[in-house]
């Protein structure tokens, strides 16, 4: 009896614990929905240079976080054309802001739209920084440039992301990846141009694409690992990341926040998987997305 009472009281702690867990997460992720909504892969502009990249690549008959179908990719271009990817999990937040408050006294200048992504990209990076991730993984990140294969934050090579390009439906300027410098790291996986898309486009638009890299020896190590003990998940070996700018009105911008992830199709030992993270990672990776938009726009004094 003196053993049963403290098992008792142990379990009703445990479920107290996670209840109370569970209901602070439900209604967190129902604030960030409404503050900074989910949208679809449809949603996005015809020329998102992220939408390019799904809607040209072939289909797989597999759902992914975030995707009713997830898509496969091939290496990037000068080591193998064949599909050695897929895509695990698709993100994609926005809110809509004033363009005053992101293009400043340049509001009824210029009508492309590259140079406010250019502000809103350097707001989203401000944000970061000021979170743990920067702590724990920044290393030597230099000053801000727009240049192709530019270390924009984590380490170099990795785990660290670096610009991929930006392009711009006014301009009609395209993102060009193979045009990446010799001495940049390489994307996890191949990316097109959406050059061809610009025109298409119904709206004003602008974006910039990054690329991040895990560190490939870990990302193996913990797949080996969880494959090992029968655990069906595993973890990104890198992705893609657009921030797009649209002009919704003469005073009105949304901007979007995108997330692509990639992982091998061949597990560690050779064999074909298409594992992905559990959902409730996946949920808090969501949540971080929102959470960092949300800062981003915050810091340019655009919450409403």
């Amino acid at each position: 009896m003196g053993t049963l009472l403290p098992s008792r009281l142990l379990i009703r702690a445990v479920i107290s614990i996670a209840s109370l867990s569970g209901a602070a997460f439900y209604f967190t992720r129902q604030r960030f929905n409404q503050k900074c909504p989910r949208i679809p892969l449809s949603a996005l502009p015809e020329s998102s240079a992220c939408r390019n990249l799904l809607d040209t690549n072939e289909t797989l008959d597999r759902q992914a976080w975030g995707l009713l179908n997830s898509r496969l990719l091939a290496s990037w271009p000068g080591s193998n054309n064949a599909s050695t990817h897929w895509i695990p999990s698709f993100t994609a937040v926005h809110v809509e802001i004033p363009v005053v408050s992101l293009a400043g006294s340049s509001a009824d200048g210029d009508r492309d739209l590259l140079p406010l992504v250019k502000n809103l990209v350097a707001a989203f990076l401000d944000a970061r920084a000021a979170g743990p991730e920067s702590w724990i993984l920044d290393r030597e990140v230099p000053a801000l440039s727009f240049s192709p294969g530019h270390h924009l934050f984590g380490t170099t090579p990795e785990p660290g992301a670096f610009l991929l390009g930006t392009w711009s439906s006014i301009s009609g300027e395209g993102l060009e990846p193979p045009a990446l410098p010799s001495d940049a790291p390489r994307p996890v996986a191949s990316f097109p141009s959406n050059r061809g898309f610009l025109d298409a486009g119904e709206h004003e638009a602008a974006g910039l694409v990054l690329y991040w890299r895990a560190v490939e020896r870990s990302v193996q190590a913990a797949n080996r690992g969880m494959g090992r003990i029968g655990l069906p998940w595993r973890v990104m070996e890198g992705g893609f990341q657009e921030l797009i700018v649209e002009r919704v009105s003469e005073g009105t911008l949304r901007v979007t926040y995108v997330s692509v992830e990639a992982s091998r199709i061949a597990d560690p030992r050779g064999e074909r998987s298409f594992g992905r993270l559990p959902w409730l990672l996946y949920e808090m990776h969501v949540m971080y997305a929102q959470h960092l938009l949300l800062g981003a726009v915050g810091k340019l004094g655009a919450i409403q």
